[in-house]
C-alpha cells in the first residue's frame, strides 16, 4: 500500500490505464522506449514527441537501478503542470548490465521542471523507492491485469 509523503501519492498516477506489461526479456532501453510511447498520448500537445522521447533517452543514461531492482527513469519538462508516469512490469524481467540488477518493475516519471515543484520531485523519488522494495515488486510481477497492479500499488 502506498503512503503518502508531503503532498505526494501514487494513486493519482497509478491506474489501470498507467499500467502496462512488457512480455518477453527487453533490455532495459527497450522497456524504456515502450513506456515512453505509451505515456506519448498523455502529453502529446504540451510536449512534441521528439522531444519526449529525446530527453527521456538522454535522463535514461544517467538513472540507475536502484539496489531493490526497480528502476525510475525520470525527466523534467517545463511544460507539464503536475507528474505523468508509467508503470512497467515484467514477469520475467531483466538484468542491467550496469549492475547485475534484475529488473521486473520500473516507472517512467514525468515531472514540471519548476523550482516550486522540486520538493515534490524528490518527494515522488523518495516514495517511490520506499514503497517499490523486492517483496513488493515480486507480488507485482505476478499480476496478470491492470487493474490488479494499481490495486496492488495504491491499496484499493
Amino acid at each position: 500500500m502506498i503512503r503518502q509523503s508531503d503532498g505526494v501519492s501514487l494513486s493519482a498516477l497509478i491506474k489501470p490505464e498507467n499500467v502496462i506489461f512488457l512480455d518477453g526479456k527487453p533490455s532495459k532501453e527497450e522497456a524504456v522506449l515502450r513506456l515512453t510511447e505509451a505515456i506519448f498520448p498523455r502529453v502529446d500537445g504540451l510536449i512534441s514527441r521528439k522531444v519526449l522521447f529525446d530527453r527521456v533517452a538522454e535522463v535514461e543514461k544517467l538513472n540507475p537501478v536502484l539496489e531493490s531492482g526497480f528502476y525510475i527513469p525520470h525527466a523534467k519538462f517545463p511544460e507539464l503542470d503536475g507528474f505523468h508516469a508509467v508503470l512497467g512490469i515484467l514477469h520475467e524481467g531483466f538484468t542491467d548490465q550496469a549492475t547485475g540488477l534484475k529488473v521486473k518493475a520500473l516507472l517512467l516519471l514525468l515531472s514540471p521542471h519548476r523550482p516550486a515543484f522540486f520538493q515534490r520531485h524528490l518527494n515522488m523519488l523518495s516514495l517511490l523507492s520506499q514503497t517499490f522494495q523486492p517483496e513488493f515488486i515480486e507480488k507485482l510481477a505476478v499480476q496478470k491485469d491492470p487493474a490488479a497492479a494499481a490495486a496492488l500499488v495504491t491499496g484499493k
